[in-house]
């Protein structure tokens, strides 16, 4: 066997490993969660379930701005720059996340204004309220992840999906309606934090000062990455806006059980697939050799779930959560956001290559041009019906996806031998 094929070999057979680690995690959790989804679907009415996507929507658009406004930079350096760097990584979490809190919370004002629903306000603040737990966690996080710890990062996955959902299982039971969905994210949060903290014990902040620019590559991979939040998300706010908050209900069920299988395991992909480029840079100056592999790993894990699922939905979705969500119209939607997943990990592969070669501004243009052509569609597309938004959702990652990945590989330099299998670039043998 040539020495190209062993190499690949190993780097695919690694990549493998640390993503069913956190895909298990993920798995075991969504099992877990399942529970939490029924009782949910069979408890609330379509327009609480409106109310709780537009806060979590709010909320993760904002988080995935200041998730990783330091450990993209962290998870690269050497032990010397990160002793350095630990302060001033710790004093941007923290002001990042007050900043997050104080505008989620602002923001409940106008949303609670344009649905004339008071209601959201509430709730609204209390979601904001997690942004300041999570500096107790995300150094710790990122230097699991530094380490390529997927064992710890799992089982954070895992610990917090699975109190969120047996806690929303117990209040929702309780009848606590719209806080069923958001007391157990606070829970959650701390017990992610906790997995992370007993794991790794941060360096000692050495006595040289650093001198990286932490915020701003930060900064620009948060904007990358709420630009990808918002791709997963601008559906539900055009739907709202167009449709009203009950069909933001409906539409919201049919995605998450459509997805929320398959958007973990694809963010586990993410994790991992950073982790091993991050990895591979530190020791042979560019990890672009594995970005056809990771996609195939991706492809053979995810695609037979995904067309299992969309030959049961007929069968397990009535089965499972309810009749009423049948007659409501989630099916179609439900299929076709499903079949979005297969082209998804091609995004999010071209997303990890682009910020592993330091080029987290092409990272962000590449996600605000996709997000911009999805907002398009959509737009025109809701003016008629959820089918057609779904629809649209499908068609754009079709088109979209392998665009990014084929943008991402010319980007990095790719040589059309690697895509071959013939050779290496000069540095990227094992």
């Amino acid at each position: 066997m040539k020495p190209i094929t062993l190499a690949r070999q190993f780097e695919s057979t690694a990549l493998l490993r640390g993503m069913m680690w956190l895909g298990s995690a993920q798995i075991l959790g969504r099992c877990v969660r399942l529970g939490a989804s029924v009782a949910l679907a069979r408890l609330l009415t379509p327009e609480v379930f409106g109310q709780a996507a537009l806060i979590l929507t709010t909320f993760e658009l904002l988080a995935t701005l200041i998730r990783r406004i330091t450990s993209v930079t962290l998870i690269p350096m050497d032990d010397e720059e990160l002793g350095a760097h630990m302060n001033r990584a710790r004093g941007i979490n923290a002001r990042a996340c007050q900043a997050a809190f104080l505008l989620m919370s602002l923001a409940s004002l106008p949303l609670a204004f344009y649905y004339q629903d008071n209601a959201l306000i509430g709730p609204m603040v209390l979601m904001a309220s997690a942004y300041l737990l999570q500096p107790l966690g995300m150094l710790h996080a990122a230097l699991n992840q530094r380490r390529n710890d997927m064992r710890v990062l799992g089982r954070a996955v895992l610990w917090q999906t699975i109190a969120d959902g047996i806690l929303t299982t117990v209040l929702a039971l309780l009848g606590l309606g719209i806080w069923a969905i958001i007391v157990p994210k606070l829970a959650s949060t701390l017990v992610w934090a906790a997995v992370h903290r007993a794991a790794v014990r941060p360096p000692r902040p050495s006595a040289r000062v650093g001198t990286q620019p932490l915020a701003r590559r930060g900064i620009e991979t948060g904007l990358a990455d709420s630009a990808v939040a918002l791709r997963f998300s601008i559906d539900t706010l055009l739907i709202g806006y167009f449709l009203g908050i009950q069909a933001v209900g409906i539409y919201f069920f049919a995605y998450n059980t459509a997805l929320g299988i398959s958007l973990g395991l694809i963010q586990s992909f993410g994790i991992a697939f950073y982790a091993r480029l991050s990895g591979t840079a530190r020791g042979r100056a560019s990890g672009r050799a594995q970005f056809l592999g990771g996609l195939s790993t991706m492809a053979l894990v995810t695609w037979p779930l995904i067309l299992l699922q969309c030959a049961l939905a007929p069968w397990y979705l009535p089965l499972v959560y309810g009749q009423q969500w049948i007659d409501a119209g989630a099916l179609p939607i439900f299929l076709c956001l499903c079949l979005s997943a297969l082209v998804r990990p091609m995004g999010e592969a071209a997303g990890q290559l682009l910020l592993a070669n330091g080029l987290s501004t092409a990272n962000l243009i590449m996600n605000l041009v996709f997000t911009l052509f999805l907002t398009a569609a959509i737009a025109m597309a809701g003016r008629w019906g959820l089918v057609e938004v779904a629809a649209a959702v499908l068609a754009c990652h079709l088109v979209g996806m392998p665009v990014m990945a084929f943008y991402a590989w010319s980007r990095c330099g790719l040589p059309a031998a690697i895509m071959k299998g013939n050779a290496l670039p000069p540095g990227d043998a094992s």
